[in-house]
């Protein structure tokens, strides 16, 4: 359990650990689950990462429309400690080996996806 927001504003660092990385920003801790597009969406907010398991994970600069699989598959527990990154190309694998260097430019990014 976190004491407080700073606290929670560290967790998510520069690696993903399976949690919606705005939702930390805002203090709360929420699952990412497997969505149809085999991207992990917040089921809180719609944001999406794609995963390259043990590299990056990518948050994508769409939201996601909360059309999950219907068996339930979470980011924490698949996680390997992949380097948050920006969707800086259209397809995949989505990004250049790009990776966020702060809390802010991950806040910044975040905050510009509609």
């Amino acid at each position: 359990m976190f004491n407080s927001k700073q606290d929670e504003t560290q967790e998510i660092s520069m690696l993903w650990k399976g949690n919606c990385p705005e939702c930390l920003l805002e203090g709360k801790r929420v699952r990412m689950r497997l969505n149809s597009w085999d991207f992990y969406e917040s089921e809180a907010t719609g944001l999406q990462i794609a995963l390259l398991k043990g590299v990056q994970a990518i948050v994508l600069n769409f939201r996601g429309k909360g059309e999950f699989r219907s068996i339930n598959e979470y980011g924490d527990e698949v996680y390997d400690m992949e380097y948050l990154s920006p969707q800086n190309i259209s397809g995949f694998p989505f990004n250049d080996g790009t990776i966020f260097k702060t809390v802010d430019e991950v806040s910044t990014y975040i905050k510009a996806i509609k």
